[in-house]
């Protein structure tokens, strides 16, 4: 049985072929810790989803926090801008809207927002665009700041009660499934439907605060 060859022709010993170690890119590293769960994923399930080494992620990412924070910035990067001219309404929808979707599009992102601290730094160019689209309108710094995080907190936390409600256990049974069961049949104040795994009372939320804001903008 002929034995593996070195590119110097040379034997291998025990017949392994040698070739080139698996290529991958730092946004190959961080589609991976997405795909993982961007709040939850571990440098060695990031690795083997690559098909390398853990070790091989350590010389682009010296930390996890590292890999975590590259991860914020991909995120970030997808969320729009607010147009010149739009009106403080619009802006603020925008706004919410794209909580929402950067949710969607990056599991476990509404967790981490709350986890680690430096998360909101890594959208600092974000709030300034929003926020300089509010005072165009004649809104403050500190009120654009507290609509933004009044409406980014709203839609973050309803986000996270979605995902619980979302969320399939080993037998199969959604977060919805489990609280339907809990409360039986009886008539109770609480009603689980369909709404608690979709945006449901969210945007009976957002227009609450929009209309509250017509008549009073605290500042932060």
């Amino acid at each position: 049985m002929q034995g593996s060859s070195s590119p110097d022709n040379r034997p291998v010993r025990g017949g392994r072929k040698v070739g080139r170690k698996p290529a991958f890119t730092a946004d190959d590293v961080v589609a991976a810790a997405i795909a993982e769960g961007i709040d939850r994923f571990t440098l060695s399930a990031v690795a083997e989803r690559l098909g390398v080494v853990t070790a091989a992620i350590y010389r682009l990412f010296p930390s996890r926090d590292d890999l975590v924070i590259a991860c914020l910035d991909a995120a970030g990067a997808t969320i729009a801008l607010p147009e010149p001219g739009s009106r403080w309404r619009d802006v603020l929808r925008l706004w919410a809207d794209e909580c929402w979707r950067v949710c969607d599009d990056f599991p476990g992102l509404a967790l981490l927002v709350y986890a680690f601290a430096p998360a909101p730094s890594r959208i600092e160019h974000v709030f300034a665009a929003y926020v300089a689209a509010l005072a165009a309108e004649g809104k403050t710094r500190g009120q654009a700041m507290f609509a933004l995080d009044f409406l980014g907190d709203s839609v973050f936390a309803s986000h996270l009660s979605v995902e619980s409600m979302r969320a399939v256990d080993e037998r199969g049974d959604s977060g919805l499934d489990r609280i339907r069961r809990a409360l039986g049949a009886g008539d109770t104040a609480l009603r689980p439907d369909d709404s608690w795994i979709d945006r449901g009372a969210v945007d009976t939320k957002i227009d609450f605060i929009l209309a509250g804001l017509e008549h009073h903008w605290p500042e932060i």
